[in-house]
């Protein structure tokens, strides 16, 4: 993983990191914890780590691409796709989990009552979505 970070006089931060998956992530973190993420999905579509979050809400807006967008909701997994130009919010304490094909750009809003540290682990959906391939989510929904 390679990593760059600037903070500024003000507490911003700039962080930019390649990821184990091979995304190029480029955040802009306010003092207030808010922050803004450019996602590059690397030459291959790939998962990203399933979490949810206890205090504030993610706003995923595709710019290139489409999305596959897995939520687990009641122990049901719920799998839509997020095309091109459009976006989706997930709430607070609903796991989530992003299939991002190759070459995919999207951007990422954490708002809400954001806090450090409020990104939670959820094995349970990376089970459901892992081993799922891009033709299996275009299946499953109908794309």
């Amino acid at each position: 993983m390679m990593k760059y970070i600037e903070i500024g006089s003000d507490g911003t931060t700039v962080n930019r990191e390649v990821m184990d998956n091979g995304e190029l992530r480029t955040r802009l973190i306010s003092a207030d914890n808010s922050a803004y993420i450019r996602t590059e999905a690397s030459e291959y579509g790939d998962w990203q780590n399933s979490h949810f979050h206890l205090e504030h809400e993610e706003t995923y807006i595709v710019q290139k691409g489409w999305v596959g967008l897995a939520e687990l909701v009641n122990g049901c997994l719920n799998l839509r796709t997020v095309k091109e130009n459009l976006l989706y919010t997930v709430k607070t304490m609903v796991p989530h989990n992003l299939y991002l094909p190759a070459n995919t750009i999207i951007h990422t809003v954490k708002h809400g009552s954001v806090k450090q540290g409020d990104w939670h682990k959820s094995k349970e959906l990376d089970v459901l979505t892992k081993h799922l391939s891009e033709k299996n989510i275009k299946t499953i929904v109908g794309g």
